[in-house]
């Protein structure tokens, strides 16, 4: 590959690092760029996702590491953004398991028809669990496996899908932005990037996932401070 290619690594640095700035803005400066910033972190941890199952030798082994991460993500996630348990709203390492188990099963069906049709109870449990980013969160996973290798369908698929996630403005000075189209930014690191790994050691994968648990405790106790 050429120099000037985006590693993995580095992929996955610009989704923690966006999504740090996304949730300090959430909590401490909501009416701030940081919430701009932010919009690339999902569509990155989405798209490192399907990458991640097609690249596998483990996908068990793989689905644990997002069921530990999942598990611990919980309890940060709602003190951090509603104060103590809430059952009504799960944080987005429910939606990356959901894609996850839709992943593994579309890769096994050589028919795209069939894979996009079976995106549908996938989405429907995103949407039924009230995961963050709900069913669309879950389709954005889809659409980043069954259009694998063709960012321009990735763009025009991404720009849709984050359309339909939510109408939310940030007040920036005295004018109102819609955030979820800027997720279209995240397709400049993701096109930038074509496969190469710096390292295989499995603690960078454990710790990309262990990062979204860990901040979340950290913004919580910050908070609290």
């Amino acid at each position: 590959m050429g120099k000037r290619d985006l590693s993995q690594e580095g992929l996955k640095l610009i989704a923690c690092i966006t999504m740090l700035a996304d949730h300090i803005g959430a909590v401490f400066f909501p009416g701030s760029i940081l919430r701009i910033v932010g919009r690339m972190a999902f569509p990155i941890y989405c798209f490192l996702l399907t990458e991640g199952v097609r690249h596998t030798r483990n996908p068990g082994r793989y689905g644990f590491r997002l069921l530990v991460g999942m598990v611990l993500s919980e309890l940060p996630f709602d003190l951090l953004f509603f104060g103590g348990w809430n059952w009504g709203k799960q944080s987005v390492m429910v939606t990356l398991m959901i894609g996850f188990l839709y992943c593994v099963t579309a890769v096994r069906i050589p028919s795209l028809a069939h894979r996009m049709l079976i995106l549908l109870p996938f989405a429907f449990l995103g949407e039924l669990l009230k995961v963050d980013y709900g069913g669309w969160g879950v389709a954005m996973i889809g659409m980043f496996l069954l259009t694998r290798g063709k960012p321009g369908q990735q763009s025009f698929w991404l720009l849709g899908i984050s359309w339909a996630i939510s109408r939310a403005t940030v007040t920036i000075g005295s004018f109102k932005v819609l955030l979820q189209p800027f997720a279209l930014l995240a397709m400049i690191p993701i096109s930038l990037y074509k496969g190469r790994k710096i390292s295989g050691n499995a603690w960078i994968q454990r710790l990309f996932y262990l990062f979204y648990p860990a901040h979340l405790a950290l913004l919580y106790l910050l908070r609290g401070l």
